[in-house]
């Protein structure tokens, strides 16, 4: 069953791509990499510049740090082109890279990338404009 936070998508911090969008990506990448020896996840841009205050790196560490030993690594001043929300996602196994993953948190908690179509959140108001509201 959902929790309250799960059904009104509530993040642990002010800022859903901040948040739940750099968790989900942990979750992902962890499913994929449950045998890592350890992870590194570099944030870049504004997940960089803001997250330590929004908890990016709780909402990440809180995921991966139980399974393995994991390095946040900070880039405020490297913004990726697809997004300005960028993280790279790499697992080792010892010293050797075993996999990584550029993906970003476009918000509301969803992910893209150049290889993804984001999700597409369904129309929830008829209204869209403050005239239309207003009339």
């Amino acid at each position: 069953m959902e929790t309250i936070k799960e059904i009104f998508r509530i993040g642990n911090g002010p800022s859903s791509s901040h948040t739940m969008g750099p968790k989900k990506a942990a979750e992902l990448f962890s499913a994929k990499n449950q045998h890592a020896s350890r992870y590194t996840v570099t944030l870049y841009g504004s997940l960089a510049a803001t997250g330590k205050g929004h908890l990016t790196d709780a909402a990440i560490l809180n995921i991966l740090s139980p399974i393995a030993p994991t390095e946040i690594i900070w880039y405020p001043d490297i913004e990726l082109p697809f997004h300005p929300n960028g993280m790279l996602f790499t697992a080792y196994n010892e010293n050797e890279k075993v996999d990584e993953w550029t993906i970003y948190s476009i918000g509301g908690g969803s992910l893209a990338n150049e290889a993804t179509t984001p999700e597409c959140k369904p129309i929830i108001y008829d209204m869209n404009t403050l005239t239309e509201i207003l009339n």
